[in-house]
Formats: C-alpha cells, structure tokens, sequence
C-alpha cells in the first residue's frame, strides 16, 4: 500500500445494498460531498473517497500515478462487499473510470457511472500546467474557480498546499488511455453550461464508453456547478440511482 490510512470516508455506516462512491476533483477532498451525505443517505450509503496530502490526511504523501492509486483504491472497495455507483468530478471522473474498468476485469462491475466536468479518457490534457513555475501554476488554477478567496488570495496558504495541488494536476494531467475501453454498466455524463473545461459535446462522447444506456445533462455554472447547482445535480443523481437499485 502507498499509504497506511484508509480512503474510504462513510458518515452514514454501511447499512444498505448500494455505496455511492464519490472522488474528487483536483485539490478536493471527503468534505466536498458533505452535503451529498445529508442529500441521498436515505437512499444510498454515500461514501467519499479521501486522497492523502489532505485534511485528515495532510501529512501524508501524495500520488502522482494513476495506476498505483486506483490499486489502492480497489483494495478497500472490495473488502466492502457491497454494489457501488461511482461518481467522479473532473479529475475524479477519471479516476472512477479506471476504477469501473479495474471493477470490471475483476469479474464485479459497478452498477453505475457518472462522470462530471470530464473530457473522455482517450484525449490528452491539451494545456498541461502542473510544471509550470508555482508562481505561474497557482496563477494558471484559478481559472477554475474551484477554491475560496480566503485560500487563493493568502500566499502563505497556497503555498502550503502547493505540493499537493500539483501532484493532483499531475496525476490528472498525465492520465491518458488511449483507444476506448468500453464498460458493461450504463454510464451518465454531467456538465456545466459554462465550464470551458469540458463542455457539453466533450461530456456526451462518453456515450462510446458503454454497451449499455448512456445519457448526459448539462446544469447552470461553470466547472464547479457542482457547487453551483448543488441541489439540482443532487437531485438529478438522486432520480438516476432509483432507477438502477
């Protein structure tokens, strides 16, 4: 193991068939679904993976290899025992798909897939910038408008997280596989309306990456509309899972 401490982070206990498995996006953490817990724990046992470098993993290593983490990752999703929807945003909607394709060889399939704010995984990152300078990098992620002010106008701050950050970016960044490898679970696609990241006709080619239904939605916001329509994507993953559990 990369790491000693677990990924997996359940307010709710595992007390139902199903796991909604949440990963996040670059610089993101288990907190970010807080309130998907409050949305959907009657429904499902939301469980959101915590990446080490922060929060209560701040003092541990980073990855910055695709492959090593998504092994990681299904050691503690096995031991489960239990039928899991996977649920990615950005950088974690590339991570989720390994995982339903490491699910998959493994003879126990996910249920479901969504992804969110996610280009496909067979195009290259087309402007890398995690080697930029940090003074060009931190200025370069806050196109995303993923951070508070607090955080990305204090240097100090930035500075902190930088390493973390920029191991995500390249981890994110550097992931590519070629050619489509297509999954045996239905699998749906969100977007922001504004998100120039991954807009609506990059969300819907991941309708080549199933044989089975594939639809897609797009919400108000930009890359975060995660955030920004918090309750209607809640809602819309809601009215999805029913169907499938």
């Amino acid at each position: 193991m990369h790491n000693s401490k677990t990924f997996i982070r359940c307010p709710s206990g595992f007390t139902k068939e199903y796991v909604l498995v949440c990963f996040p996006f670059a610089g993101g953490a288990a907190s970010a679904y807080n309130n998907w817990v409050k949305r959907l724990s009657d429904l499902i046992d939301v469980c959101a993976i915590q990446l080490p470098g922060r929060e209560d993993r701040i003092m541990e290593k980073p990855y910055r290899n695709m492959e090593m983490l998504v092994c990681d990752i299904m050691e503690e999703l096995k031991k489960l025992n239990k039928r899991l929807v996977l649920f990615g945003h950005s950088m974690g909607g590339k991570i989720a798909y390994e995982v339903a394709k490491k699910l998959e060889d493994e003879g126990c399939g996910a249920e479901l897939l969504i992804v969110s704010g996610s280009r496909v995984p067979n195009v290259p990152e087309p402007n890398p910038v995690y080697q930029l300078s940090d003074e060009a990098f931190l200025d370069a992620i806050k196109r995303f408008n993923g951070m508070p002010k607090e955080i990305t106008e204090n240097r100090d701050i930035m500075n902190f997280f930088l390493p973390m950050l920029r191991a995500d970016f390249e981890l994110d960044e550097k992931y590519y596989s070629p050619g489509v490898t297509i999954l045996n679970c239905p699998i749906i696609a969100l977007g922001g309306k504004e998100d120039s990241e991954a807009n609506e006709k990059d969300i819907s080619r991941w309708g080549d990456f199933t044989r089975e239904k594939f639809a897609y939605k797009v919400f108000d916001g930009g890359h975060f509309f995660i955030k920004q329509s918090e309750a209607e994507v809640t809602g819309f993953v809601r009215e999805k899972i029913l169907k499938c559990i």
